[in-house]
């Protein structure tokens, strides 16, 4: 099959002022937009106008999700590794990628060619469902990783443009107690609500969930301060001069301390405690693959008993957080009669 035109193009890298607004919504998702001129010192309308803009063209999207703390009682999660048939990868990843229970789908170069994040209510499920997948790829089990803990999520990662003050002065005032979190029916009703559209207005919001605007402002505010309401903005990582990522199986001392530690570095967009070989898996992003041996070892000096058990490079993306990909990274366009992937994790 010849490649399409969009399949061999690679994109642009994004001006620094994209970058930096993106970064600056990464930190929080719903700062007012005079809030994020000031920092960036630009005008509201055209950072606002420059977002639509990453938006349409797919470069840059909303991620809305529940914490995956709030997910640990009711789901567990397999990392399956699959071997394909000689030039089946892509047409298996796809395959893989159709299943709301499927979180994440990445075409990798190594002992194995997919890499997918499985879903299920409790590990029995979870485990049926890497049993379906093998037969809907036609692949072969590599590996089974269960995932213990979550340390860093896709859609928690940060480019870290902005500096520190510049954080700061984005973030809400925090010195409020942290509140409990609303009912798991409310949470639910909010990440409803809420759609893919981070920054919905509030009496938006109060329209689809059918309350006063005070009240759902207030319910709203205490699942996003509690955490139990996880916002995001997610990207092209192509589009950064990020497009090289690799899966590192590594096993360290510590994996509760070491995990966190880990999930603070810049290069990890993906820290999971794993049962395996290792004890943490982790994603890493970079713009050369040559800077994989530097890259590995400042993580091994923030991870005491730091020792790879395996590598794989990471191709392409297809499913990130539940959201397609479509081959240059950009957020696929909806499929018509299509649901969203699941926003679990």
């Amino acid at each position: 099959m010849t490649p399409s035109d969009d399949e061999i193009r690679q994109l642009d890298i994004l001006p620094e002022i994209d970058l930096a607004l993106i970064d600056a919504l990464q930190v929080n998702p719903r700062a007012p937009w005079t809030t994020i001129a000031s920092v960036l010192d630009i005008d509201a309308v055209t950072a606002a106008r420059r977002w639509r803009r990453l938006h349409d063209d797919r470069l840059a999207w909303w991620v809305v999700r529940p914490s995956a703390a709030r997910l640990t009682p009711y789901l567990d999660a397999t990392l399956v590794l699959l071997r394909c048939a000689p030039g089946a990868a892509a047409e298996a990843a796809d395959r893989a990628a159709a299943p709301e229970w499927t979180h994440t789908v990445d075409l990798l170069a190594g002992t194995a060619d997919l890499g997918v994040v499985v879903l299920g209510s409790g590990l029995a499920e979870a485990d049926r469902r890497v049993d379906e997948l093998a037969v809907r790829c036609e692949g072969e089990v590599v590996e089974r990783r269960v995932v213990a803990d979550v340390h860093a999520e896709d859609a928690g990662w940060r480019l870290g443009i902005c500096s520190a003050s510049q954080r700061q002065a984005l973030l809400p005032r925090n010195d409020r107690p942290v509140p409990a979190a609303p009912r798991a029916d409310v949470v639910d009703e909010l990440l409803a609500a809420l759609g893919d559209d981070a920054r919905l207005s509030g009496q938006e919001l109060a329209t689809r969930v059918g309350g006063s605007e005070p009240t759902v402002r207030r319910a709203l505010d205490r699942a996003l301060r509690s955490g139990a309401i996880q916002l995001g903005c997610d990207l092209a990582t192509p589009a950064a001069g990020l497009g090289r990522g690799v899966l590192l199986e590594v096993e360290v001392d510590d994996p509760v301390r070491s995990g966190r530690a880990l999930a603070a570095a810049g290069p990890v967009h993906r820290c999971v405690q794993t049962v395996g070989a290792g004890n943490l898996t982790l994603g890493v992003r970079l713009s050369s693959l040559g800077r994989l041996p530097a890259a590995e070892a400042d993580l091994a000096a923030v991870a005491p008993g730091w020792q790879v058990r395996g590598r794989v490079t990471v191709l392409r993306p297809v499913k990130r957080q539940g959201q397609l990909l479509d081959a240059q990274g950009r957020r696929a366009v909806p499929r018509r009669g299509g649901t969203r992937g699941s926003r679990a994790g």
